[in-house]
């Protein structure tokens, strides 16, 4: 019932290599840290080659560990990990043929489909929804929009989108693919329930 344009979106300012992130956000502090503890120590040149070293340690550390989560739950969320899938940003689009008013109080609904999601913001007349999840292990909270446009007076487009409400998130765990996958699936299985009144001929 629905025809499916699906893409990712390319987030902003997130340029680099994702691994490299990880290695950086993590082993620059460590190495501060153990560097000047170790200068106030033993003085500052041990403190420098003690820092560097273990910045770079953990660096690589946190980058298999955290790198190695973040794909292995990806993986359990779209069946493999790839370039776009392990990206934190994701968008889908789907048209459905159902009326405009209709599909509106559908992707309402749909915000169901994602825990501890509530709606901030509802445009019905320019088609705009924004919501924003709660905090969970994987992130500090998601941000969700529909973009919803009539195409007919019997067909309406979709464009769902979700990405980490904050700037600072590396990975995500598979939080915004499970939260764009969980809505069109309700919604797909809303199109197919709905009344016959609602749908197109």
């Amino acid at each position: 019932m629905s025809l499916f344009s699906i893409k990712t979106i390319k987030p902003k300012n997130k340029d680099m290599n994702r691994n490299v992130k990880i290695f950086l956000v993590n082993g620059i502090p460590f190495a501060i840290f153990t560097g000047i503890l170790y200068s106030i120590l033993y003085g500052f040149s041990v403190g420098l080659k003690s820092g560097l070293a273990a910045g770079m340690l953990f660096g690589f550390l946190m980058y298999f560990i955290l790198g190695f989560l973040h794909s292995r739950a990806v993986t359990a969320v779209a069946g493999k990990a790839t370039k776009e899938t392990l990206e934190t940003c994701h968008e889908r689009q789907l048209r459905l043929p159902l009326s405009y008013d209709s599909t509106f109080d559908m992707c309402m609904k749909s915000l169901s489909a994602v825990k501890g999601c509530t709606a901030q913001e509802k445009d019905l007349p320019r088609g705009i929804i924004i919501a924003k999840s709660s905090v969970n292990w994987k992130t500090w909270g998601d941000t969700i929009s529909y973009n919803i446009d009539r195409v007919s007076d019997e067909s309406t487009e979709i464009k769902v989108s979700s990405w980490p409400s904050s700037w600072t998130t590396i990975v995500d765990y598979g939080k915004n693919l499970e939260n764009v996958e969980s809505i069109v699936s309700f919604l797909e299985k809303y199109a197919e329930t709905a009344p016959a009144s609602d749908q197109s001929v």
